[in-house]
């Protein structure tokens, strides 16, 4: 069985929700990842918080950029036999619904 990392994004301030709608929106996500769960899938994950700050040699510069479209904000790790299989669990991500994306990767094994 092979692990595969789900990361989301979508676009930042799209989506304005009242209280009622964001208590529906996480129900969605909650039951998407207990059915994972459920069928023995799911091996972690969390949303992100806003913001964040992106470091590279030269320095820390604030991120998510305000040129960025899309924002990282959360990832789910999962286990799945191959890429389709894992592919079939994420097609019912409430991420969809808010015209976000996903991207599977699948977690390469090192040696050490």
């Amino acid at each position: 069985m092979k692990e595969y990392l789900l990361v989301f994004r979508a676009v930042q301030g799209h989506i304005r929700r009242t209280p009622e709608e964001s208590a529906a929106n996480m129900e969605l996500w909650k039951n998407w990842i207990g059915s994972i769960a459920q069928a023995g899938k799911f091996t972690g994950g969390q949303p992100l918080a806003p913001g964040g700050k992106l470091m590279s040699k030269g320095g820390i510069t604030d991120a998510p950029f305000a040129e960025g479209k899309e924002v990282l904000n959360g990832y789910v790790m999962i286990k799945a036999d191959h890429f389709e299989e894992a592919a079939l669990l994420s097609k019912s991500c409430p991420i969809f619904d808010d015209d976000g994306t996903l991207e599977i990767r699948e977690i390469a094994k090192m040696d050490m």
